[in-house]
């Protein structure tokens, strides 16, 4: 039990607390509030923040593996991040309809809508990698992003 504890703990630390913190989200306005019925504009920010989240937990693991960084490693990362979070953004939707399947339910609102998710998934991990690699260009020597530093705090235990 302890081990697994400790496993959550990291994944926490690299990065998992975003996506975790915006299904609680995405959770608390469906079924506490049920804003979608009130506000269905809503689900763009909250899938635009869901590619964002996932882009930013996939990086802080991938950060936190022992790899040289040079040119080709952060475009390699760039790359996972995208893939990854686009492969996320698709699972989301094959439960949403799985859901819909089972439980007679209407979250997949249409075809144009599912695209329009997935879409707004990929451009929330592409707002991430244009952010990072920003960063990382006008950061002086020995600035650190706060998930490389939690990757390295990890490494060392």
């Amino acid at each position: 039990m302890r081990e697994i504890v400790g496993v959550a703990r990291r994944v926490l630390v690299v990065g998992g607390w975003a996506p975790l913190l915006v299904f609680v989200v995405h959770v608390f306005a469906t079924e506490v509030v049920d804003v979608y019925r009130s506000w269905p504009g809503l689900d763009i920010p909250m899938h635009f923040a869901g590619g964002v989240s996932v882009a930013y937990f996939i990086s802080g693991c991938i950060q936190g593996l022992h790899w040289d960084r040079g040119r080709g490693g952060v475009i390699l990362e760039a790359l996972l991040v995208a893939s990854l979070t686009t492969s996320a953004a698709v699972v989301w939707e094959f439960l949403e309809f799985a859901i819909d399947a089972v439980t007679g339910s209407n979250l997949q609102v249409s075809l144009a809508n599912t695209m329009q998710d997935q879409a707004l998934g990929m451009l929330g991990a592409g707002a991430l990698i244009v952010a990072r690699a920003r960063r990382e260009r006008a950061a002086p020597t020995g600035h650190e992003d706060p998930a490389m530093k939690a990757a390295a705090r990890i490494r060392a235990e």
